[in-house]
């Protein structure tokens, strides 16, 4: 037992302590050196909000993606550590031929370990994004080599391999648009409903409890089409990505109540699909 502990037990101590020392120590300088390429793409690209958020989400991406690959890595270190020290090479030459037979057999998942390095590379999106995969929409969560998991609005949660992703559109990427339409805008009421929109836009782009929300100022109303009940309003204006559907709510609930006030109603359509007269 002794010898055993002086041939293996004290080379099995020491890898352990390096493999645990490299675990513990390599997070922080992985941090470090993405927050340092951070602050040389601000410089490069400059400091507005947009570009600011998309380069946290792809630190936050990364970093997440670099923890695993280097957990997986010590794994791999310690058992390459255990197979030498016990001389188990020949089990591992066995396993080579088994691992070449599983990929031949596995093209799939060499697609999906393929595909998610792209995804990476080309920074289709990152950890919190709002994509649409597939006819599925929600928050990425996770963005690993093998899969992409991301978690939709009724809070229900997606994990798709990457190399069934062929199309992937990107609802957040740097800034999103906030749109309000106004529907059955009677003509006489047309350029009234405009400056009423317009009014509201500035009053929401100067409220200091909404105005780190916008990316600038709502864009001039436009008359946007004309339908069986009336003439369409719409209104929009660039936003910070999470927030374009809280930014939309509160335009429609000032709208409508500014509209109100002006005295101007909308048609509304009834059951049977027509309008008011």
């Amino acid at each position: 037992m002794l010898a055993w502990i002086e041939a293996h037990g004290l080379a099995l101590l020491f890898w352990a302590i390096a493999l645990a020392l490299v675990y513990r120590f390599a997070h922080p300088l992985i941090h470090r050196f993405l927050i340092g390429i951070v602050r040389v793409q601000e410089v490069t690209l400059g400091n507005e909000e947009g570009q600011r958020y998309e380069l946290e989400k792809r630190v936050k991406t990364l970093e997440d993606l670099l923890s695993k690959a280097l957990r997986f890595g010590v794994i791999i270190a310690g058992i390459l550590v255990l197979f030498a020290v016990f001389d188990l090479w020949p089990i591992l030459a066995g396993l080579g031929i088994i691992a070449a037979a599983l990929t031949l057999a596995g093209q799939s998942i060499v697609l999906d370990y393929l595909m998610g390095f792209l995804i990476l590379v080309e920074g289709q999106y990152y950890v919190g994004d709002v994509i649409n995969v597939g006819g599925i929409e929600g928050t990425v969560e996770e963005i690993g080599f093998r899969r992409t998991t991301i978690r939709d609005t009724s809070g229900t949660v997606h994990s798709i391999s990457n190399g069934e992703i062929r199309i992937s559109s990107n609802l957040t990427r740097t800034y999103a648009s906030s749109v309000v339409e106004i529907q059955g805008i009677r003509d006489e009421d047309v350029e009234r409903a405009i400056e009423v929109m317009h009014a509201v836009g500035t009053e929401v782009a100067a409220d200091p409890a909404w105005s780190d929300r916008l990316l600038g100022p709502p864009n001039q109303p436009v008359l946007f089409a004309f339908t069986d009940i009336g003439a369409t309003v719409r209104m929009s204006c660039r936003v910070v990505p999470e927030d374009r559907w809280l930014v939309a709510a509160e335009l429609r609930k000032r709208i409508a109540t500014a509209l109100n006030a002006a005295g101007i109603e909308p048609n509304r359509r009834t059951g049977g699909g027509g309008g008011r007269p």
